[in-house]
């Protein structure tokens, strides 16, 4: 029994064997049949590009996403000035100061970006943070004016019948509205250098339990009080005369009453930079998280019987604060003082041919004309004919594409112009439509596209720098798969690319700048505009290295030829 079941079992294995040597013989057969009918393979295309440069005269600056202040010294470029002119808004309309008031302060409060790095409890038990700013280029200081404006910036464009928001441009500061910017001096530091320390406020003792002054601490910020005169010798005394006459003295009048009136009675603040030894420091800012505080003491009707006299119809003092915010109207005024070789350079590009050089800059500085498939190529039969029709003809599955804009590192000097930042480089660069301002299908289609970390954000399509062994930086990547197929199948028309540089790629917004060759406003992303970096890129020239020549790589399946 137990010998008959044995038998059976070893019959039932080596047809088990039998069979799946069978099927293995079939697979393999069917499997080399499929391969040896597959006719299609993978290539690769390559085409170049015309590229060249334009430099802008000016481009928009009213109304930026963030603003920029201060002197910022590019290794290649050279010295551009920020300065910025910003209507106020009160808090509060019409507002009632009180009974007897009296203006002790005037605070200006103007916030870095920063990020805690440490934090920890001291021998007094307050919470210290370190500080790290991400805002701050440069190590040297720079003379800070600050002025109340007489230049009334208006809502509407009037030569538009004041249909149209009236735009301000980046050296209409400087060129067009004079010194009624520099109205009455507010304040005035010399040697000003933005700290990464907190600032910590020291106030009299509160209602706690013990006898110690209160703290209050901050992040870092450029923090500005004016005071009246008082025993420490602190007098600010005529500017809180002058503040007192604009606010205190001006209750219930109708330069107070509503936002209209307040703006062309108390027409802005004007920050104005100036180098102290050439060099300076740049601050890149919010200017919405700013403001100005008064301070003031008034007194009221003790209802409360607060001071315990028993007494609820005698008269105590109180504190009580407007504040105005920076709102509406703010422009940024930007002064370039460029390398005049770059400038001759810029003024003498060749827009048919393309250039060796591409020179990208932020601010009012300059940017990419990329022309994709502009021009003839000799086919595979040895004749003439347009590049783009060829490509169409051929019928490609196209896998990938991408533009590689190499760094002319010959002409880029790879200086560290802020501690803790490894080069003056921009980190980003940026593609879009020239004829619209969009960006391409391939920004949009990006699955990184939602991440809130700008540096880490749209880094398929828009790759950040990739840097050598060296740490200076290499080339950029920028993927444009799904614009070159739709280009290709017809679906969109084949328009001019622009490639700047960008501060922010999550910021898609436009702004309009002009050429000195154009009359007729031209598109720059906002993110260009807030970027103070600059670079220079390998173009298509013919004396370009040809490992380092702009191209466009294209990656496709076809058919094979019979």
């Amino acid at each position: 029994m137990k010998l008959k079941n044995v038998m059976i079992k070893i019959t039932a294995i080596v047809a088990v064997v039998f069979t799946v040597a069978s099927c293995d013989d079939d697979f393999n057969s069917v499997g080399s049949e499929v391969i040896g009918d597959v006719n299609f393979e993978d290539d690769e295309y390559t085409a170049v590009p015309v590229a060249y440069s334009k430099r802008f005269e000016r481009v928009q600056s009213s109304n930026l996403p963030n603003n920029l202040l201060g002197i910022y010294n590019d290794p290649v470029y050279g010295q551009t000035t920020y300065n910025v002119l910003s209507q106020v808004l009160l808090s509060r309309q019409n507002p009632v100061f009180g009974e007897n008031a009296v203006l002790d302060s005037v605070v200006l409060n103007l916030p870095y970006f920063s990020s805690v790095t440490e934090s920890e409890v001291n021998d007094d038990g307050d919470v210290v943070n370190t500080y790290e700013l991400d805002s701050v280029y440069g190590i040297a200081p720079m003379n800070l004016s600050i002025y109340q404006s007489n230049y009334f910036l208006r809502d509407f464009d009037l030569g538009s019948g004041a249909e149209d928001r009236q735009l301000y441009y980046s050296n209409d500061i400087s060129d067009n509205f004079g010194m009624s910017v520099e109205g009455t001096l507010l304040k005035e530091i010399e040697f000003f250098l933005p700290s990464e320390n907190e600032v910590v406020l020291t106030t009299p003792d509160g209602a706690d339990e013990d006898t110690d002054p209160d703290k209050t601490r901050f992040s870092p910020r450029l923090r500005i009080s004016l005071k009246k005169a008082d025993a420490l010798g602190t007098n600010d005394q005529p500017i809180i005369d002058h503040f007192t006459s604009l606010f205190l003295d001006k209750e219930g009048s109708v330069e107070l009453s509503n936002a209209n009136n307040f703006r062309n009675y108390f027409r802005g603040v004007y920050f104005k930079t100036q180098p102290v030894t050439g060099n300076g420091s740049l601050v890149f800012f919010n200017i919405a998280d700013a403001d100005i505080t008064l301070f003031y003491t008034f007194d009221k009707v003790d209802t409360l019987d607060e001071d315990d006299d028993d007494d609820t119809t005698d008269f105590i003092e109180d504190n009580g604060e407007l504040e105005l915010s920076f709102s509406n109207n703010i422009v940024n005024g930007i002064e370039n003082n460029f390398n005049t070789t770059i400038l001759d350079e810029l003024a003498n590009q060749d827009e048919v041919n393309g250039e060796e050089n591409l020179y990208l800059k932020g601010g009012e500085g300059a940017y990419a004309v990329v022309d994709l498939f502009n021009g003839n190529i000799i086919n595979e039969n040895g004749e003439e004919e347009n590049e783009l029709d060829f490509l169409i003809r051929q019928d490609w599955l196209i896998k990938d594409a991408s533009l590689k804009f190499y760094i002319n590192q010959d002409l880029v000097t790879n200086e560290v112009v802020n501690p803790g930042r490894r080069s003056s480089e921009p980190e980003r660069v940026f593609l879009f439509n020239l004829e619209t301002g969009e960006v391409l299908i391939d920004y949009i289609a990006d699955g990184t596209g939602n991440n809130t970390v700008p540096i880490l954000s749209v880094i398929d399509h828009l790759g950040r720098i990739t840097r050598d062994s060296d740490e200076n930086g290499e080339f950029y990547r920028i993927r444009l798969t799904q614009h070159i197929i739709n280009v290709l199948n017809g679906d969109i028309d084949n328009v001019k690319l622009g490639l700047s540089v960008s501060q922010n790629v999550n910021i898609v917004a436009n702004a309009a700048g002009f050429t000195p060759t154009n009359t007729e406003d031209e598109i720059i992303p906002f993110s260009s505009i807030i970027s103070h970096e600059g670079t220079i890129l390998y173009g298509n020239g013919t004396n370009v290295p040809d490992d380092k020549r702009l191209k466009l790589d294209i990656f496709y399946t076809k058919a094979k030829s019979n």
